[in-house]
């Protein structure tokens, strides 16, 4: 009992310092910027040495003390760590010693990137972590009591919860929020919208856009919001011009991952016709890196994102790499501002695949179906090899044992009775050339890309998926 009472008082000073980063001023000084964010480096550091195994061993092994890491100039000593890194490790050698398990929020990312990865927070860390992005939002006119609807993929029994924070936000008049799953028929969707009346609307782009080309002039008389927010996937410029014109309203961009929960918004309305607006990072929650070959790029030139959680403590991601590619914005100063800015994300892009019989799924309802299957995967990617056929490349970390069976019938299920699946055990699995790793490739990408899988399944064991 002592130990953890300690280890809560040790907690009070981090989330009262998260908690001034969230409500001083915005800097106009870039020193302002990195004066903090190094106070937070060095007690991370120190943290993460003293009660993470992982990072303890990881220090170690580079041979590195806390006493070396004293800012951000100084984490270029730190190895990078990748999603790969702590996916295979239990959750006593990534989370700090000593966490209340049963108390901490829990989310395991969407697999966007093929490896599923389980994040622990305490909800403390968790509502600090949102309040920053309620902070960016506020900036854009968005405030604490503006109405949101969402339209997504909702997960089994979503609707059940979305009942329970509706019921909240009725109450309480905080961020009432409209969940509505995207395939809803269309006139569905704005009889929601009309009831509901959000100021925004938010969404990944891919959905959006889909809806956006479908909409009349009538449809978007009957939608009331001001502006459109997108997310958990990389907005195009395709996608932003289809968004832009099929429902009437400026589209802002979000970049966030459940590792970090909010990275970088753009800040401005973009006005019609003009480029989309630059991205500010959230330094006071994050510190950004963009390397190419593990070294830092320059300003408009494009790299991998590593970034290092601030204000995680009860599982840290310092120098972990999100797998994602951006382009780097102008150099922080006297004319860019005191914050770091991302020109453009070439990064999640979660495809949709067009089947023979005009139906379209998303990537990520195969993908649960994978991560949902009873197999303990690692990895896995999905490709459409021809309209009516579709390969599944799993990477196992035990053998099947009989559930791949299990797997292919329901893929049966919601691929239907004109589509086949592979479903392949490889050994491994690789991003494809100097891209991101991709789990969803869709027949169009594989023909215009000229694209195919780099696994070859040595040994593999598969099951054929056909009709019955």
């Amino acid at each position: 009992m002592v130990s953890t009472v300690s280890k809560d008082l040790a907690a009070l000073p981090r989330l009262l310092r998260g908690i001034k980063g969230l409500l001083h001023p915005q800097p106009k000084a870039r020193d302002t910027v990195v004066s903090f964010q190094d106070a937070c480096v060095r007690d991370l550091i120190r943290h993460a040495h003293a009660c993470v195994p992982y990072y303890r061993r990881l220090f170690e092994k580079a041979g590195l003390k806390p006493g070396d890491v004293l800012g951000v100039a100084d984490l270029a000593a730190v190895p990078l760590t990748s999603r790969e890194d702590l996916q295979q490790l239990p959750r006593n050698e990534i989370c700090a010693e000593g966490s209340q398990v049963d108390s901490l929020y829990v989310v395991m990312t969407s697999g966007s990137t093929g490896a599923p990865l389980t994040v622990r927070r305490s909800m403390a860390e968790e509502r600090l972590l949102l309040a920053y992005r309620v902070r960016a939002m506020s900036a854009l006119g968005i405030g604490p009591r503006a109405r949101r609807a969402t339209i997504d993929h909702l997960r089994p029994g979503s609707q059940r919860g979305d009942m329970k924070r509706r019921w909240l936000h009725g109450r309480l008049g905080v961020m009432p929020r409209l969940w509505i799953d995207w395939q809803t028929p269309k006139n569905e969707i704005l009889s929601a919208l009309e009831r509901f009346q959000p100021q925004v609307i938010h969404g990944p782009p891919s959905i959006l856009s889909w809806l956006a080309d479908e909409f009349t002039d009538d449809d978007r008389r009957r939608v009331s919001a001001r502006l459109i927010m997108t997310g958990s996937e990389t907005l195009t410029a395709r996608m932003r011009g289809s968004i832009e014109r099929g429902f009437g309203l400026p589209a802002v961009d979000v970049y966030g991952s459940h590792e970090t929960v909010f990275i970088a918004m753009q800040m401005q309305v973009p006005e019609a016709g003009e480029n989309a607006p630059s991205y500010r990072v959230c330094e006071e929650s994050v510190v950004i890196e963009v390397l190419r070959n593990e070294s830092p790029v320059q300003s408009g030139e494009t790299g991998e994102v590593v970034v290092t959680a601030l204000q995680s403590f009860t599982m840290p991601f310092i120098r972990y790499r999100l797998g994602d590619h951006v382009t780097l914005g102008e150099a922080p100063g006297e004319s860019a501002g005191a914050y770091t800015t991302l020109r453009s994300i070439d990064g999640r892009t979660l495809d949709r695949f067009n089947l023979p019989d005009g139906r379209k799924v998303l990537g990520y309802v195969l993908g649960e179906a994978v991560e949902e299957s009873g197999l303990l995967v690692r990895r896995f990617q999905v490709v459409q090899e021809r309209p009516e056929a579709f390969r599944i490349a799993i990477v196992l970390y035990e053998p099947p044992r009989g559930k791949l069976d299990g797997l292919a019938g329901r893929l049966r299920h919601i691929l239907g009775p004109s589509v086949t699946a592979r479903i392949d055990v490889v050994p491994d699995l690789s991003a494809m050339g100097s891209r991101k790793f991709s789990p969803y490739i869709p027949y169009e990408r594989l023909t215009q890309r000229a694209v195919s899988s780099r696994c070859t399944p040595v040994g593999s064991r598969h099951a054929d998926m056909a009709s019955q």
